[in-house]
């Protein structure tokens, strides 16, 4: 895709070469609050705390989410 650009820049007689600034990484805080919810369900609970699904023993869990 960036030799495609470059050929189009050099067709419409743009100089130089076009470059992509790179975004700095995500908030610490951000990136340990998707974690904490990507991964919610994973760990045991305390049944109470439980829904009926992460009640499921994790080898369950796993092939459901598979699906």
């Amino acid at each position: 895709a960036a030799d495609f650009y470059d050929a189009e820049r050099v067709a419409a007689r743009v100089t130089g070469r076009f470059t992509v600034p790179l975004v700095g990484p995500p908030p610490a805080e951000k990136t340990e609050s998707s974690l904490r919810w990507a991964t919610k369900d994973v760990g045991p609970r305390e049944r109470e705390q439980a829904t009926p699904a992460q009640l499921e023993p994790l080898d369950v869990r796993l092939e459901q989410a598979a699906k």
